[in-house]
């Protein structure tokens, strides 16, 4: 019986924690409410913090990725500019080697030309010479046929000094040319490597921009759900404060409706059941075991199935199973005062419930004995002198 009294003490302190466990509930729902409302809002904050670094990043890429355009832009210019001036040189350069081809074969017309008077002056020069001045009518036109002879000869070697000048100047401006058109090349294959990787990072720069803009838009959404969070937490936190409104007005109004002073009815409570007490409150001798055990209660033994009531009114706040004992109520009736029940079965009642006198709660277990106890400021009362004398 030590055993079973120390049992029923801890389960005595367990309902008084009982006594505390809705405001404590609601108190945790609201604290968890405004912890979880916090952390909502600090990551809001933080997303907005992020959003707004994302957004200098947007720009900063923005201005960039312009500037790549522009670089673009210029590039293109620069090589349909390359692109005139290499047309211009091969036009030139066409040109030049028509010319250079017409000068080489005017002068080797000339230079046929003069090869063949050469020879047919050195094998006929005196025939020439005495037909130049044999078959001039006058001497003034010997003079003169002589003189255009020179004077054609002379003609012939300056048109083909002019020729070969100008040969020369062609060859020259050609190869000039052809340095110009190379180098035109060139910078123009620079120019298209450039633009070519112009390219790329305008490719890379528009992806990393697309990327930032996305990750604004999953951050916004992010924020977007934290809110609607943030708003059913506020409308949770104030449905728990109204919701503890209505329980203490709930708990108030029932309160309001039962009797409280256990102390006046000393004597005057009804039987838990109906039976008869088959075991005492206080020593009892075991001539199984040959010894005294204390009794912290009396049991009454009854019929299976037989309904178990409440004493007098008050709260239910310990409903749980004890080995060798069963079912086990617990009922505070305030003021320090308890009833304890064990061996039940088929309850009717809940944690938290207030009970009435003579209120069902239950029924006998089918060991056929309810082991009943009273409590008052923490120590054990005898039933017997509480209960009315017989069960009424």
């Amino acid at each position: 019986m030590n055993k079973q009294k120390s049992i029923l003490k801890i389960l005595f302190f367990i309902s008084l924690t009982f006594l505390y466990a809705q405001d404590k509930d609601f108190e945790k729902s609201m604290s968890d409410t405004e912890k979880r409302i916090k952390e909502l809002k600090e990551a809001i904050s933080q997303n907005n913090s992020e959003i707004t670094l994302l957004k200098t990043k947007a720009q900063q890429t923005n201005n960039i990725l312009d500037i790549t355009k522009k670089n673009i832009k210029n590039s293109q210019n620069l090589i349909k500019a390359y692109d005139k001036k290499i047309t211009l040189y091969n036009k030139q350069s066409t040109n030049l080697r028509n010319a250079i081809i017409a000068n080489n074969n005017e002068m080797e017309l000339i230079k046929k030309q003069y090869a063949e008077r050469s020879i047919n002056l050195y094998k006929k020069k005196n025939q020439e010479f005495r037909g130049l001045i044999f078959n001039s009518n006058s001497f003034n036109q010997m003079v003169y046929r002589i003189k255009y002879y020179n004077i054609i000869s002379d003609l012939n070697e300056k048109t083909i000094n002019k020729l070969q000048q100008s040969q020369f100047y062609n060859n020259k401006k050609n190869k000039e040319i052809d340095i110009l058109l190379k180098d035109t090349d060139r910078n123009k294959s620079l120019k298209n490597n450039e633009l070519k990787s112009l390219g790329e990072k305008e490719k890379y720069q528009e992806k990393l921009l697309s990327d930032l803009k996305k990750e604004q838009t999953s951050i916004k959404q992010e924020i977007q759900k934290q809110t609607t969070q943030i708003n059913a937490l506020e409308a949770l936190r104030k449905s728990i404060v109204e919701s503890k409104k209505k329980y203490d007005a709930e708990q108030l109004a029932k309160l309001k409706t039962i009797k409280t002073d256990i102390k006046k009815y000393k004597g005057k409570l009804i039987w838990p059941v109906k039976g008869k007490i088959v075991k005492g409150f206080g020593p009892q001798w075991n001539s199984k075991l040959n010894t005294t055990l204390d009794n912290p209660g009396i049991d009454i033994g009854a019929t299976s199935t037989t309904p178990v009531k409440s004493v007098f009114d008050g709260l239910v706040t310990t409903i749980t199973f004890i080995s060798g004992y069963g079912t086990t109520v617990i009922i505070d009736h305030d003021g320090g005062y308890f009833t304890v029940f064990t061996h039940l079965e088929n309850l009717l009642i809940n944690e938290n419930m207030i009970v009435k006198e003579g209120q069902e709660i239950g029924f006998v277990s089918n060991n056929n004995i309810i082991h009943f106890e009273i409590w008052g400021n923490n120590q054990t009362l005898n039933p017997t002198q509480w209960i009315k004398n017989g069960y009424k």
